[in-house]
């Protein structure tokens, strides 16, 4: 007989992608998380998650069926327990993709935390595949995110259109121009922003040209991306514009359009179609996408 213990430990492993992570979050040990995920795996005679050695448990198709039905359990469990009928206060778990945390993420809190003072809000860095998981598994409610790689059945409102930029030292000789090409970056030491989808986003206009930039350092991060360029270690090409707080390190790099044509990337609001048992995402919706008409560009 499946327990309340066991769903909130399958929704916990669901959420951290490990049973050892699991363990810490609700700090109980790890075998018993793991013998927890190994009864409900039983009792539903199907597994719930793919073991995979470098990636830590992924959810199977089944798991991201039957982690959906624990957490809504769960959350009527939580909401039976508030003896004054009123429930919860009200709880909005908003994913993000890590590049534009630093730019886009702070404003947005401080919006929310005005406009919905009554709403906790809980915050997940990931990259844009951990985005997709996370939304398809309901780990989130909802996501600030390109528009790439979302699961089946996602709602969308795109908050703004960005075109890529060429990143460049500020002495470096392509930075007098006011505009640069794909192959003139692509024969600089190149910065890669590494990140799934990411980096092939920004590769494949190269590879379309026939043109191979010469890759000389790579890291997940856009402001560790930026921070080398501005020592002079390469150039860069990036999506999400800097955040503009860091005056003097922003000095250091200049910004360029492409003479290329490359895809404009829509940033946008996601969310899973079905209908929210959040009643807090309706409003956060509204309060984005208003966050974003009133002008924050992230420059």
């Amino acid at each position: 007989m499946t327990t309340l213990r066991q769903l909130r430990y399958f929704a916990a492993v669901a959420q951290t992608g490990s049973a050892t992570r699991a363990a810490a979050l609700l700090n109980v040990s790890q075998p018993s998380i793991s013998a927890a995920i190994r009864e409900l795996e039983a009792d539903f005679g199907q597994t719930l998650f793919f073991r995979r050695q470098a990636q830590g448990l992924e959810l199977t198709p089944f798991g991201t069926e039957k982690v959906r039905e624990a957490r809504e359990i769960l959350a009527r469990v939580e909401a039976m327990s508030h003896r004054d009928g009123k429930g919860p206060r009200n709880r909005l778990v908003l994913g993000y993709f890590a590049t534009l945390g630093p730019t886009w993420v702070p404003g947005i809190a401080a919006h929310l935390g005005a406009r919905l003072p009554d709403t906790e809000l809980d915050l997940r860095e990931s990259d844009l595949e951990g985005i997709a998981r996370f939304l398809a598994a309901g780990v989130i409610d909802c996501a600030l995110s390109y528009d790439v790689g979302l699961p089946p059945g996602t709602d969308r409102a795109v908050l703004t259109e960005l075109s890529p930029q060429a990143i460049l030292p500020a002495g470096h000789p392509l930075a007098a121009r006011e505009a640069v090409s794909l192959a003139e970056l692509a024969a600089c030491d190149f910065i890669l922003i590494d990140l799934p989808l990411s980096r092939e986003f920004l590769m494949v206009p190269f590879w379309q040209r026939g043109l191979s930039p010469r890759v000389r350092l790579k890291t997940r991060s856009i402001e560790m991306a930026r921070r080398m360029v501005a020592a002079g270690l390469g150039v860069s090409l990036l999506v999400t514009p800097a955040d503009g707080e860091d005056a003097a390190h922003n000095r250091l790099i200049v910004h360029r359009p492409l003479r290329d044509e490359m895809p404009s990337q829509r940033l946008v609001f996601a969310h899973v179609s079905a209908p929210p048992p959040n009643p807090a995402l309706t409003a956060a919706a509204v309060a984005i996408r208003d966050y974003f008409a009133i002008g924050a560009t992230g420059r």
